[in-house]
């Protein structure tokens, strides 16, 4: 057995999937084009998903790294010249800005540190001054490690009808996401689902369809009307689904439904105190400036200049993988991904262990 293949991978997604996901991912595979027995796969999972998801509304699961539905999102709602309010405290808040401007809305970009919580007093004094169709945000900025609490946020936008749309990709699955107060809420199967990366699940609303229904672009792979005229109208995929995904999918999801939703996000609580009071031990610094900040999937341990040695140093003394940030935090940033199958405690202070030596050492 190869070195990498004895690595344990501590990184905020992908994550390790587990030998049964795995398993489920070598089942002989269906036609998903043609075999009734397929949809009623597919209409099985749709209703698992629901309930992680803890809504009624329609759920997608696409084929795509979960980027897809950051961009499908945008691409299925936005018309020329529409103005969307980007609400942002990291790197992805940003990137929905970058979308907006590509397919022709205009993104006003609402902006806070990186390391700090966003304000609704900031968002609604801005929601007064402008006409917005949608406004986008980030629940868990994977990059820096934190935690937003949009229940407020998402009142206030609701209150001005405002269409919300959601990244919980590293988050859904692994702590509560409030989700019934979202129009379009997205989530990955490589983050908390422990599932092999390629596939990206949204819920979308009501309100959402009728936004949808409305649009004037005509795309196909980032289009969510046509996931609304193929497959819940008509029952036929609009493309050649990915199967074997799908398989891996249902099982991650099942695993977490027998353990039990609130226990899965208690297990994702309890694991990341131990990590952080680790870190404390060894005198790292946490990224957000306090620890209700954090999310219960990922910890930041703010390592100025440090981050890629430690990295490197990690792997190749103790075989163990981490991530740092992203962009010009890459090396300010040091990462424990504790999310999905990685929420273990032994993993956990295995990592930490490695990580004291190598700090002290």
């Amino acid at each position: 057995m190869s070195k990498d293949e004895n690595m344990l991978m501590m990184t905020p997604g992908p994550t390790e999937v587990p030998k049964r996901v795995r398993k489920a991912m070598s089942r002989p595979i269906h036609n998903p084009d043609i075999d009734e027995d397929f949809f009623e796969f597919y209409r099985s999972l749709e209703e698992k998903l629901r309930k992680i998801y803890g809504v009624e509304e329609d759920v997608l699961i696409l084929g795509g790294e979960g980027i897809l539905g950051l961009e499908a999102s945008i691409a299925s709602v936005i018309n020329e010249g529409e103005k969307v309010l980007c609400i942002s405290n990291g790197i992805f808040g940003d990137g929905f800005a970058d979308f907006v401007e590509m397919y022709g809305g205009e993104a006003v970009v609402l902006e806070f540190p990186y390391d700090e919580p966003i304000e609704e007093e900031r968002v609604e004094s801005v929601i007064e001054k402008h006409d917005f169709k949608a406004s986008t945000m980030v629940h868990c900025e994977t990059p820096t490690g934190i935690l937003n609490d949009l229940e407020g946020v998402l009142e206030r936008l609701k209150e001005k009808d405002i269409l919300t749309i959601v990244d919980a990709v590293s988050s859904l699955g692994g702590t509560p996401v409030p989700t019934e107060e979202i129009d379009i809420c997205i989530g990955g199967s490589q983050k908390c689902f422990s599932s092999p990366p390629g596939l990206t699940t949204l819920s979308v609303s009501d309100r959402a369809w009728r936004l949808i229904n409305e649009n004037e672009r005509e795309h196909l792979y980032t289009s969510l009307k046509v996931w609304k005229d193929t497959w819940l109208n008509n029952g036929r995929f609009p493309y050649t689904h990915l199967v074997s995904n799908l398989y891996a999918l249902d099982e991650s999801i099942e695993m977490i439904l027998e353990e039990g939703l609130e226990e899965v996000h208690l297990r994702h609580e309890r694991v990341a105190q131990v990590c952080r009071e680790k870190g404390r031990d060894i005198g790292l610094e946490l990224f957000p400036r306090t620890e209700e900040l954090s999310s219960p999937t990922v910890t930041a341990f703010h390592v100025e200049g440090k981050a890629l040695q430690l990295q490197k140093k990690m792997r190749e003394e103790k075989d163990i993988l981490l991530a740092t940030s992203l962009a010009d935090l890459e090396d300010d940033i040091l990462r424990v991904g504790h999310m999905g199958s990685n929420a273990k405690k032994e993993k956990v202070q295995r990592t930490m262990a490695g990580l004291e030596a190598i700090v002290k050492g």
